[in-house]
């Protein structure tokens, strides 16, 4: 039965806003985050790099087998290197320290102005305009003028974190692929990793790593795209070819580091 009294959301007259609310909503308030966001990038850069300085002067630092990457970047010209966005944090100045350059994307907007800065404190090339669904940070043709540069610039190595920027977590997508195909380049699946971090809690559970740690890096590859990637099912055959070893990869760094993997962290079905 239907009660005679209405909701009292039904009975609430709508909230009108002010002409003093709307102008601060449309016009103070974006002024403030513009500010804001100016001084984040201007700040946050330096305090990235002394903190990462920090951390990778005390901590134990194992290059694995990651070294072997120079070698197949001076023996085929470039690659392209996949990896997880939940180690975006240390991808600047982890690379950096093993004496890489590589170049990478960073969406447009202040959080993509931020990342920018602090990649070129590291000696990155950074494009902008990533793979977001937010229409502000995405530029059409980024990804023909990422092939264009690997054509035509010798011993190009790309870091793209594969799940991002948007998620969903542990899922691959093919960008990174096509770029490799296009431009004849093989694939290295990379993984930094550390004993002990600190979890944001963002979409990937971005890890922060923390002073007086273990920390290792992982290479897996070389793989080189097959032609059967012209087709659909030949494409997605491969992604999750390399969707499964670069979960494998991470599975075995939290398993060499001691921490429970996360419940995402499967092979696809």
């Amino acid at each position: 039965m239907r009660s005679a009294f209405p909701p009292a959301s039904e009975n609430r007259p709508a909230r009108q806003r002010g002409p003093l609310a709307r102008a601060f909503r449309n016009h103070v308030r974006p002024l403030f985050s513009r500010r804001l966001s100016a001084l984040a990038a201007a700040v946050v850069p330096s305090i990235y790099m002394g903190y990462m300085r920090l951390v990778w002067a005390t901590s134990r630092v194992d290059p694995g087998n990651f070294l072997e990457l120079k070698d197949w970047i001076r023996e085929h010209n470039g690659a392209v290197g996949l990896l997880w966005h939940e180690e975006v944090m240390t991808v600047a100045y982890g690379y950096h320290h093993l004496g890489f350059r590589p170049h990478t994307l960073a969406s447009l907007g202040d959080s993509g102005e931020l990342i920018t800065r602090m990649l070129l404190k590291c000696g990155f090339v950074v494009f902008r305009g990533g793979s977001t669904r937010g229409l502000k940070r995405r530029r059409e043709g980024v990804l023909e003028e990422l092939i264009e540069h690997m054509r035509t610039h010798d011993e190009v190595i790309y870091g793209l974190t594969v799940d991002g920027s948007r998620g969903p977590r542990y899922h691959m997508k093919h960008g990174g692929i096509v770029i490799a195909r296009e431009c004849g380049k093989p694939i290295a699946l990379a993984r930094t990793w550390y004993k002990r971090c600190l979890r944001l809690p963002t979409w990937d559970r971005m890890a922060v790593p923390l002073p007086f740690n273990h920390i290792r890096y992982y290479l897996a590859g070389p793989y080189f795209v097959p032609e059967t990637t012209h087709t659909p099912e030949g494409m997605e055959e491969f992604r999750l070819r390399l969707e499964r070893d670069l979960i494998e990869l991470a599975a075995r760094s939290y398993d060499d580091l001691g921490q429970p993997r996360p419940p995402e962290l499967r092979p696809p079905p």
